[in-house]
């Protein structure tokens, strides 16, 4: 019988464990290999980051925290915290990584870069797109001057400022943006390309947001297409294009048309996050708000109900999601 994965990693980390000791860099790789096979499963991703704990521990110890095998484990034990969807210690984690970087390899060096943005993308899912705003933006920046307007790391900068603008209600900067960059990416890279479609789908979102419901849906179905053809239809990416085409028709008022491609949205990434993880919540929290204004109540309250149990254990009290959800929630319950 053919060993899986998962079985060939855990066998190979049991036995460096047992020959080596725990602290052994063997050991320690052998585990990282592990925690990666581990990560995506769902279920096992508690794992994994207990994994990543005790290999970024065990090099802080040994080598010391600016040493680069200690700056190596503490991105991957940051990213982990977010796949998983554990935000505050991701977001402690990610701030003590870039604070390391910036200080061992300067503000400039690649690695640095990478790590602002990941701070940035947790700052989004907290809810904190004006403080994720800068750190975007100076990352641009520092690109351009690196490495001129035309580089594909510039391009893929410029697509995630625009994205940020957009969480900040920055419409119109946005929008001038993306138009000017993906005609410059279809050039370069061709319709299909992740990199155009990332670009054209924050434009269909932007077209939401500014209430021109017909060009944005012309958008978001081509990002459909094109994710569909490229990736399939289970690829997180083609959700999330399906998920900003289910926004689009619940701003038309076309609830028969939305619902049934939320529902398969949140089935979906129930099956690839698991049930409580943050983008699958987030799915629930839409699904709810579309069957609301669709009339369907108490299916909305049961998932609503859900909602909010999940965004206390993800973010505490007080925070904007919880509250929105438990406003919905008590119109709902009322008489």
């Amino acid at each position: 019988m053919r060993l899986s994965a998962e079985e060939i990693h855990t066998m190979r980390a049991r036995s460096a464990l047992d020959t080596l000791g725990p602290e052994h860099p063997d050991s320690l790789t052998a585990l990282r290999e592990l925690a990666h096979v581990l990560l995506p499963i769902p279920g096992r991703g508690e794992e994994a980051v207990e994994l990543f704990q005790h290999v970024a521990r065990t090099r802080w110890t040994t080598l010391g925290d600016r040493h680069e095998e200690t700056l190596r484990a503490s991105v991957e034990l940051a990213d982990a915290l977010h796949t998983t969807g554990q935000l505050r210690l991701a977001e402690t984690a990610w701030r003590d990584t870039f604070r390391a970087q910036a200080e061992t390899l300067g503000r400039d060096h690649p690695d640095a870069l990478r790590s602002a943005t990941r701070l940035a993308a947790v700052l989004e899912d907290l809810g904190r797109a004006p403080e994720a705003e800068p750190l975007v933006r100076d990352v641009l920046e520092r690109r351009i001057r690196q490495l001129g307007h035309d580089h594909p790391d510039v391009l893929s900068s410029t697509n995630a400022h625009a994205a940020s603008l957009i969480k900040c209600g920055r419409h119109q900067e946005a929008e001038r943006t993306l138009r000017a960059l993906v005609p410059r990416l279809v050039d370069r890279y061709g319709p299909d390309h992740e990199k155009t479609v990332a670009a054209r789908s924050n434009l269909g979102a932007v077209l939401v947001r500014l209430d021109r419901h017909s060009e944005a849906e012309e958008q978001i179905r081509a990002v459909v297409r094109s994710t569909e053809a490229t990736l399939g239809p289970d690829h997180e990416t083609t959700l999330t294009a399906r998920n900003n085409l289910a926004a689009v028709l619940h701003a038309q008022e076309r609830y028969d048309d939305a619902v049934p491609i939320l529902r398969a949205i949140l089935t979906g990434r129930a099956a690839l996050h698991g049930d409580d993880h943050p983008i699958t919540v987030a799915t629930r929290d839409n699904l709810a708000n579309v069957l609301i204004d669709a009339g369907h109540h108490t299916e909305a309250t049961e998932l609503l109900d859900r909602c909010v149990r999940d965004y206390r254990r993800l973010h505490g009290p007080g925070h904007p999601r919880l509250r929105a959800a438990e406003e919905r929630l008590d119109w709902l319950r009322s008489p």
